[in-house]
């Protein structure tokens, strides 16, 4: 197949991955968070606060205004590479939460820890799909990176910071405490799906293996396994004995076989196994292209 081909075949499913992930999300908020007026920090929490005041469904048509405000700003400031794709994942997602409502799609339990646990992992399944094909939903995202941009502030800690401000707004103009406290149940329930989505779809960890016999565990990784390693001597601090050590990275599911024929092989030996959230060259994902500038 020509490279061309395989380049607008991957942008395609790009396209198709947002939008599955823009359904999945705003189900999630109409089905769970909605109705047990749970509220969510950054700028979708300041539509669910609009709503609340205004007993209206406008919950996606709030966060979209104020999302193009910063997104204007963004592309300014961010330039063109801010990127299109966010673009078009904040307008569907947050039509979709406004569509939905007007639908008044059943109530799925009347239990709202059931709906914070429920519906912090869909919204976190659907936000994680968005995440992973490159784009962002809202302008929460994006004044962390103008603020990283301007006075190199951290990203994590503006997303906090903006957070904490929506859910303490949210108590004083109309949510109960113990509204909140299920609140930051499902943000939290969120943020760890998203988690898992960002660093499980491609999971994989890094082994490293201290041994006495280290030809026979490389002909394993090797040939058996068909993974790449490197090997190298290390002298221990206290001992100043000499001896191999192999490292390699290979998927998750795989290490268990590894784990049980170094055992077998060596059962003495030194393992060391770390997860890693992003591998490139060969045998993974090739190193990401950044376009020439105009």
């Amino acid at each position: 197949m020509p490279a061309q081909k395989i380049v607008i075949r991957g942008e395609i499913k790009t396209w198709i991955y947002i939008t599955f992930g823009s359904v999945v999300s705003a189900l999630g908020y109409v089905l769970f968070i909605l109705p047990m007026n749970m509220v969510e920090g950054g700028v979708t929490g300041l539509g669910i606060i609009m709503k609340n005041i205004t007993g209206l469904p406008i919950v996606g048509v709030t966060s979209l205004a104020i999302t193009a405000v910063i997104f204007v700003i963004a592309f300014k400031i961010l330039g063109r590479s801010f990127g299109a794709k966010s673009v078009y994942a904040a307008i569907v997602s947050n039509v979709l939460i406004d569509v939905f409502m007007l639908m008044k799609l059943p109530r799925i339990t009347d239990d709202i820890l059931l709906a914070a646990f429920y519906g912090g992992a869909i919204v976190g399944f659907g936000l994680g799909i968005i995440y992973y094909s490159g784009a962002s939903t809202g302008g929460a995202d994006a004044t962390a990176q103008i603020l990283w941009k301007l006075q190199n502030r951290p990203l994590g800690r503006t997303l906090i910071t903006i957070d904490i401000f929506v859910l303490s707004l949210a108590t004083i103009v109309f949510i109960p405490l113990e509204q909140i406290m299920y609140s930051l149940i499902f943000i939290f329930i969120e943020i760890k799906v998203i988690d898992m989505v960002l660093n499980g779809i491609r999971a994989n960890q890094r082994i490293l293996i201290i041994t006495n016999k280290p030809k026979k565990i490389s002909d394993f990784i090797l040939t058996k396994m068909n993974r790449g390693l490197t090997l190298f001597q290390g002298v221990g601090g206290f001992t100043g004995e000499k001896k191999m050590m192999l490292t390699s990275v290979v998927p998750k599911k795989e290490i268990p076989e590894i784990r049980r024929i170094i055992s077998s092989i060596d059962s003495k030996a030194f393992v060391i196994i770390q997860d890693i959230h992003q591998v490139y060259g060969e045998g993974f994902d090739p190193l990401p292209k950044t376009k020439k500038k105009r």
